[in-house]
């Protein structure tokens, strides 16, 4: 047998060629065998769960299955929302890997004229359609193991920011069994009284119609059976048994909605006459909690105020009403999904909230514009008044003032320990001992007809018509409490669209060297076409032949035309000539660039090794 001697070259050839078949079966088997192992590296975590929808979906009482449905062709027809979709589904991947087996996926491609087809219209995922024609899918039904359905049926990229949020809820209201109880405290009458002439509000109309509402007695023993969420509507003279009720309620994680008010302008007295007091406090719940609230200051904003006529001096005048503002876009906090969809809340004579307590923090909803501030409420109350003589009076602080926000943090008690005479079942907790759940409100007036609501005859039926969003913010906060904290604590986070910034400079710094001279060009070619057509008009209108001194003309406009067009030409291609490069350099790094770095280092690596032969065996 003859000996031969395999040189280093040789064995880093062989070397290569088998990490290549190793790296080639190591991914096909880790994407096997690892698929519920996952690093979310994006700066905003978009393909990670929140610590609460974490513990929600681990903690499932039945299974849930995902039904999604994603057609094959919809990228083709939509590539800008190819790196949406793929994020919906490591999402839904996320959450099963999160539920330890009680979220079940199942991925459905509805070709045409399919059963697929058939399932998704019956499951109520709304179609797109195609260039073709052809009927596109992009949505989830989800069931559980009884009759609960709930269904996305379309996600849609403008939803991006909170998709977490939509397929939280989804999953806790399959997990939950049938509406949610809503204890309602109401000093306001929302219920109306027919006896006096006064009709159920909109807004309680519309709660009924998503949960289910139970009225609480002025002083309850207890909370009804199931509370989910505990709203409390312009509390006046609470008994220490009602305080004690709500601190606790709160104390144990319960989902709490506080409408508070200065002075409710639609609060009515005794036989319908105006109460002595139209203001209304949780002062010893919210001094232990934190909360900041003067009952005898409200909001006033002259950049979100309404407009109203009042008589000076025998005359209309029109005028800004200070405290009466229509919050708007500026003041809706859109990263939160309760307010994300609304478009306009009215309030008059809101209140404002703060807290410096620490450990506690107040997380605005809705605030004043920036040039909202506050001023005394009796400043408020006189309808004969100048409204304009107000505005120099308004106090502004550092922020713009918060009219309803989300309190979160550790609370101590209002009650260190049960006060006596007061029976309750449970034990007595002296501090928060779950996360908090709160919304504070600072207007309970925002609750009522008139500040949201319009009520028309149409066909001989009356029907109501909402000019505000009022109504739609209490469903919502109602509806994410009542998800528990997981979708309590969910903001929008961002969207998988991340932009070339670096390109988007070299764009704007190009545009800026080279696109007025652009436009000199253009204007400078304009001319010099017009010019030509004047002058071979000048020839066809004529009957004499063009003299020497006029085609010598028209060929230096023709020349000068020809090196304009290069010239422009040259300087569209500057234009995009270092966007073009910076992108060719991108991809080339992206596709080729790391590989060959890792190959370049270990030949490196390889070849700094000495010659050796491998040991000989005589024959």
């Amino acid at each position: 047998m003859t000996n031969k001697t395999f040189t280093t070259n040789r064995l880093v050839v062989i070397a290569a060629l088998l990490g290549a078949v190793i790296f080639g079966c190591i991914n096909i088997i880790g994407a096997q065998m690892l698929r519920g192992v996952r690093a979310d590296l994006t700066q905003q975590k978009l393909y990670s769960l929140s610590d609460g929808t974490r513990a929600m979906v681990g903690a499932i009482a039945e299974p849930i299955r995902f039904r999604f449905f994603m057609s094959s062709g919809l990228t083709r027809e939509a590539p800008q929302i190819a790196a949406f979709a793929s994020r919906v589904r490591a999402m839904l991947d996320s959450y099963v890997a999160g539920s330890g087996g009680k979220i079940i996926l199942e991925v459905i491609d509805p070709k045409p004229y399919s059963e697929e087809e058939d399932r998704a219209v019956a499951f109520g995922v709304s179609p797109i359609r195609s260039g073709s024609g052809d009927r596109l899918f992009f949505g989830l039904a989800a069931t559980n193991s009884t009759t609960g359905k709930a269904t996305i049926g379309s996600f849609s990229p403008e939803r991006e920011a909170f998709l977490e949020y939509d397929l939280t809820r989804l999953v806790a209201e399959l997990d939950r069994k049938g509406k949610a109880v809503v204890a309602l405290m109401d000093g306001l009458n929302l219920q109306g009284n027919p006896q006096m002439g006064t009709r159920e509000q909109q807004v309680l109309t519309q709660m009924k119609q998503f949960f289910d509402v139970k009225m609480v007695d002025a002083d309850p023993e207890k909370l009804p059976e199931g509370t989910r969420v505990l709203m409390v509507v312009h509390p006046q003279s609470l008994s220490e048994k009602t305080l004690y009720l709500i601190d606790q309620w709160v104390m144990g994680g319960g989902a709490t909605m506080v409408f508070v008010d200065p002075n409710a302008e639609n609060q009515m007295g005794p036989r319908g006459a105006p109460p002595p007091d139209a203001s209304s406090n949780l002062e010893k719940l919210f001094a232990a909690w934190g909360v900041r609230y003067d009952p005898k200051r409200a909001v006033a904003d002259a950049g979100f105020a309404l407009q109203t006529e009042r008589t000076i001096n025998g005359r209309p005048t029109p005028m800004s009403n200070l405290p009466w503002i229509a919050v708007r876009e500026e003041g809706l906090r859109k990263d939160d999904a309760i307010v994300a969809q609304l478009s306009a809340m009215v309030f008059t004579t809101a209140g404002s909230f703060e807290t410096d307590k620490p450990g506690v923090s107040l997380r605005p909803l809705v605030t004043a514009s920036s040039k909202g501030g506050t001023l005394p409420v009796e400043d408020m109350k006189d309808r004969n008044a100048d409204l304009r003589l107000q505005l120099v009076k308004v106090a502004r602080g550092a922020a713009s003032p918060v009219i309803a926000g989300r309190l979160t943090g550790t609370l101590e008690g209002a009650y260190p320990t049960r006060p006596q005479g007061v029976t309750a079942t449970g034990e007595h907790a002296a501090k928060s001992t779950k996360p908090v759940n709160v919304i504070l409100v600072g207007d309970a007036d925002m609750l009522t007809d008139r500040n949201w609501v319009q009520r028309r005859n149409l066909l001989g039926t009356e029907v109501a018509q909402a000019f505000a969003n009022n109504g739609d913010f209490v469903v919502n906060a109602i509806e994410q409490m009542a998800g528990g904290v997981a979708l309590a604590d969910l903001r929008g986070r961002g969207v998988s669209w991340r932009p070339f910034e670096r390109i988007q400079e070299i764009e704007a710094e190009a545009n800026q060297r080279y696109r007025a001279k652009e436009q000199a060009l253009q204007e400078k070619l304009k001319d010099a076409e017009q010019k030509l057509q004047e002058l071979a008009r000048g020839g066809q209108q004529g009957t004499e032949v063009l003299t020497t001194k006029q085609v010598e003309t028209i060929e230096k406009f023709r020349s000068e035309l020809l090196a304009t067009r290069e010239e422009l030409r040259a300087t569209q291609f500057a234009l995009r000539s270092d966007v073009d490069r910076l992108k060719n350099v991108i991809m080339t790094v992206n596709v080729a660039g790391v590989p060959l770095l890792v190959g370049v280092i270990a030949l490196l690596l390889a070849l700094r090794r000495k010659n050796r032969p491998l040991p000989r065996k005589d024959a």
